[in-house]
């Protein structure tokens, strides 16, 4: 044991450090920590702290194991020896930990009635003594016949509370506007609930889970008040704080039914595949699980109804999860999960109303049965359901069958090993004529493996097999040239191949082999010209002699014409062998090949097209990385068509199948999904993905670059979803250890969060906004990016401008030089036009019209003529409101001639030039003008 000293400061240590960490694990465990330590030292006095901090500490993480007997040892501690161990420590009170205790003990029925009243009396009894007012105690026995569904006794109690004036150890505004509203809403009166909840919100109040708890109550409510628009915003808010608070568990309930009855059952199963992982924890919170389980069966039941009833639930088999549905530990169906949902609820609800003397849990149950004949559209997002188990290739009923499983096995999954099981399950061998396949593919299982030994005696007895089918020369060739002939090539056996093709009696298919292996070898050489030419002659040679090498040696050219920069000759050779190869095995490597090739050459449509080929085969291949990895690719693909939604739709897809198949690039695919949600105007979605992403990174060993990056487009989605403080959170993370790592790649990454950080704060008009900008600015210029220097100087200049300084009006004609630099047409256009709307607030009104005359010029002659006619209305605005709008009926023109007619631009621009020839007179002009634009 460490001397005594040494416990001491280490418990002040843990104690003082766990006080600036966020509750969670990793605070948690400190704290206990500190009171095992204490225990050990016999440091009683230093124990009761430790045990005080622990109260805290585990209510707000949801441990009421722990809570209870932290709680009962200091009260005992306490009631020894109130000197010694008194009720207030620092910001620690024995008698406001007593409003949490006593209304933990309601939620679990193995607590006798008698023994919840006798624990809400004894507060009471505490109180009193301590001359304390009773606000609190009220509200706690409120909530506690409420959650038991004695109303009356409920309404009594609100009413003692209401007639007391709030006090220091009354429950703050939030949780009792929540509490209050939760009592309403079960007693049925939502309209009162909502009105209660609609304060919460206004009055922008919080506590701990508040408002997070109230939203997720409210949404049911709101869908019933038809302010569907409003529940669809909570749903995202409330989610996300639950999601990211250590004890928010008990807040998803909600959620999965606001999902069912919404007709997102995707999203829902999504959700709960995410958390059924926390339904173990807190054991003695059983209301809690109760609840849980009841928006489990709601969930999966709406689930069921779309049909995909026999999907198994990720998570459900995870062994403390499948232990309380008294199951083996397996994955269950939605329907099997759903049925023992409903049996545990019923089995809790039973047990709650033995002990409250009532039927409201049993009411409960039915009342969530109902939610199936309830139904409100509002889509929060499309997912698509993707099989929990790919398609299983049917059993081999023959060698032949057994084979091509095989070839799968290794050439598209890359796995020697089932491959080698899928031989060794032959029980003869294939017919003759496809033994040199069979071997074949023997020798590159053995390849894979690094087993020479076990290629060379494929190689023999595929020579065998060619002899058996009369190609005598092929066999001859292959036995004379061993390895040399299958890749991985050795560039030792250049000349042996050559002197083979030097040969003036080779048959077609000799001819062809040797091409192929030396064209192979001689592309990963200093030969790409005549390896590219090799391989030519072979395509001709095996076309024109009908071989069924053909599709091998065109995806050879293919590879060698994209290794020299001829995209589209290669992906001609592509086409043609999708144009006849019906091959499984062939069509997956080469439509892989042919959609990324598309999106390379801007073919966005058919290279999705080809992935979804791509996505369907190989899910029907029973190979979920592959289809995952496919499913990404048209993801990527579709979002550089211009087709966002669809790329969100088979992100969904590759994110699903990587979660399913545990696959490593999840968290890549996440990030993605993410992008392209946030591509799709879906924000909050986004927030959710990368966030996913974000916490993965952390987990994992991914590299530095990964994981930042995430968190920057974390930080932007969480700003268009108005989440302010995850924004700011997320984009100082990643300035900061951008701006600290030794990466140069991150130097781009740091100065782009850093404006990120001035553009948020510049839209609350926090002054801070210019030290941002400044900052990415001295990182740009230290690491010369010249482009992002330009750009750091852009928004130095305006939000200094906005703040009044008008040194922004040089930093702006810097930037102008600096994109002359860097021949930055467009930049130079929008900063002039920048500082033309600058001017024009100084009253500048000369230099404002030159200055935005010139900025239209330069959009112009880069080919953006929308921000022409937008600079150029500016222009006829600042003249007009300095009084010389004669002076600004030409530039009105001017700017309706750049915007196509009929567009919402040139309606408003034309009605706002009506108005302005109507002041000068112009009648006929006027009426001419808006004419146009109601034609």
């Amino acid at each position: 044991m460490a001397p005594l000293s040494d416990a001491v400061t280490e418990i002040e240590r843990l104690l003082e450090e766990s006080e600036v960490i966020p509750y969670g694990p990793e605070e948690s465990a400190m704290v206990a920590d500190a009171v095992r330590l204490a225990q050990d030292a016999g440091e009683d006095d230093l124990l009761y702290v430790a045990r005080m901090r622990q109260i805290a500490s585990a209510s707000m993480t949801g441990d009421s194991d722990t809570m209870f007997t932290a709680f009962s040892w200091c009260l005992g501690q306490h009631d020894s020896d109130p000197a010694r161990f008194p009720s207030e420590i620092d910001d620690m009170d024995l008698l406001w930990y007593y409003k949490w205790t006593s209304e933990a003990v309601a939620l679990n029925p193995a607590f006798p009635q008698s023994q919840v009243d006798q624990v809400l009396d004894d507060m009471e009894r505490r109180y009193r003594r301590a001359g304390l007012g009773l606000s609190g105690v009220w509200q706690a026995k409120m909530s506690n016949a409420a959650a038991a569904g004695r109303f009356d006794d409920a309404a009594r109690f609100r009413a003692a509370r209401e007639e007391l004036p709030r006090d220091d150890y009354s429950h703050c505004d939030a949780c009792v506007r929540s509490d209050d509203a939760d009592f309403f809403r079960r007693s049925g009166d939502e309209a009162t609930a909502l009105k209660l909840f609609d304060e919460i919100i206004g009055k922008n109040v919080s506590c701990g889970s508040e408002p997070a708890r109230a939203q997720g109550a409210a949404l049911l409510p709101l869908l019933r008040a038809g302010r569907f628009d409003e529940a669809r915003w909570h749903h995202f808010r409330s989610y996300r704080a639950a999601a990211a608070d250590p004890d928010g568990f008990g807040i998803l309930a909600s959620h999965l039914v606001f999902l069912a009855v919404t007709g997102n059952a995707e999203r829902g199963l999504s959700l709960l595949e995410r958390h059924i992982g926390d339904l173990p924890k807190d054991p003695l919170d059983v209301a809690r699980r109760f609840y849980a389980l009841v928006s489990y069966g709601v969930l999966l039941d709406a689930v069921a109804r779309t049909g995909h009833g026999e999907i198994e639930v990720r998570g459900s088999d995870i062994p403390d999860v499948a232990a309380i549905f008294g199951t083996e530990t397996r994955r269950r169906t939605v329907a099997e999960l759903a049925a023992g949902s409903w049996r545990l609820a019923a089995e809790i609800a039973e047990c709650f109303d033995a002990r409250n003397g009532n039927q409201y849990f049993a009411s409960e149950i039915e009342r969530a049965r109902a939610f199936a004949d309830e139904h409100h559209d509002l889509p929060i997002e499309h997912q698509t359901f993707v099989p929990t188990e790919m398609t299983e290739p049917p059993q081999p009923q023959t060698a032949a069958e057994g084979l091509e499983l095989a070839r799968e096995a290794i050439i598209v999954k890359n796995d020697p090993d089932a491959a080698l099981a899928l031989l060794g399950e032959f029980d003869d061998l294939p017919e003759p004529e496809l033994q040199p396949r069979l071997y074949r593919t023997v020798l590159t299982i053995c390849r894979a493996r690094d087993d020479r030994d076990g290629a060379l005696e494929a190689v023999k007895a595929r020579t065998e097999a060619l002899r058996a089918q009369g190609l005598v020369q092929l066999a001859d060739v292959e036995d004379e040239l061993g390895l040399a002939l299958y890749p991985p090539f050795n560039t030792d056996e250049e000349a042996r191949l050559r002197a083979v093709l030097d040969r003036a009696d080779l048959e077609a298919a000799t001819w062809v082999e040797v091409l192929v292996s030396l064209a192979g070898l001689l592309g990963s050489t200093e030969h790409p010209d005549e390896a590219l030419e090799l391989a030519r002659e072979a395509v001709g040679l095996a076309e024109s002699a009908e071989l069924d090498q053909l599709s091998g040696a065109r995806y050879l050219l293919a590879q060698l014409l994209l290794q020299a920069g001829q995209p589209e000759t290669a992906a001609e050779a592509l086409d043609a062998v999708l144009a006849v190869e019906a091959e499984r095995v062939w069509r997956i490597r080469v439509l892989d090949m042919r959609a990324r090739l598309a999106g390379g050459l801007g073919q966005f449509d058919a290279g999705a097209r080809l992935a979804d080929e791509l996505l369907d085969l190989l899910t029907t291949a029973g190979y979920r990385d592959g289809a995952s990895a496919a499913a990404m690719l048209a993801a990527h693909l579709l979002a550089d068509g211009g087709q966002p939604d669809e790329a969100v739709n088979r992100a969904q897809v590759a994110v699903r199948h990587a979660e399913l198949g545990d696959t490593e690039g999840l968290n890549g695919h996440r990030f993605w999904l993410g992008r392209f949600q946030l591509q799709s105007g879906q924000p909050d979605l986004a927030v959710e993905s990368l966030g996913d992403a974000v916490a993965g990174y952390d987990r994992g060993e991914a590299e530095e670059a990964a994981g930042l990056e995430a968190r920057y487009w974390l930080g932007i989605a969480a700003g268009r979803a108005q989440d302010f403080r995850t924004s700011y959170q997320a984009l100082v993370q990643v300035a900061t250890g951008a701006e600290e790592s030794a990466e140069e790649s991150l130097v781009e990454l740091a100065v782009r969060s850093y404006l990120e950080l001035g553009n948020l704060l510049l839209a609350v008009e926090e002054a801070d906004a210019v030290g941002n900008y400044e900052t990415a600015l001295q990182l740009a210029r230290k690491h010369e990016r010249r482009e992002l220097i330009a750009e750091a100087l852009h928004h130095l200049g305006q939000a200094k401008m906005k703040f009044g300084d008008e040194t922004g009006l040089a930093d702006l004609d810097a930037a102008i030089a600096v994109g002359r630099e860097a021949e930055l047409d467009w930049f130079i256009a929008d900063v002039t036009d920048t500082k033309a709307r600058v001017l024009a607030a100084l009253e500048r009104v000369e230099e404002a019209v030159s200055h935005a005359l010139t900025a239209a010029d330069g959009y112009a002659a880069v080919g953006d003529e929308g921000s022409a006619a937008l600079a150029e209305l500016l222009a006829g605005r600042v003249l007009a409101e300095a009084g010389r709008s004669a002076e600004a009926v030409g530039l009105y023109r001017a700017s309706l001639r750049w915007l196509p007619v009929g567009t919402p631009a040139h309606t408003g621009v034309s009605l706002e030039f009506g108005e302005l020839l109507e002041k000068l007179g112009q009648t006929t002009e006027a009426a001419k003008v808006r004419a146009d634009v109601a034609e």
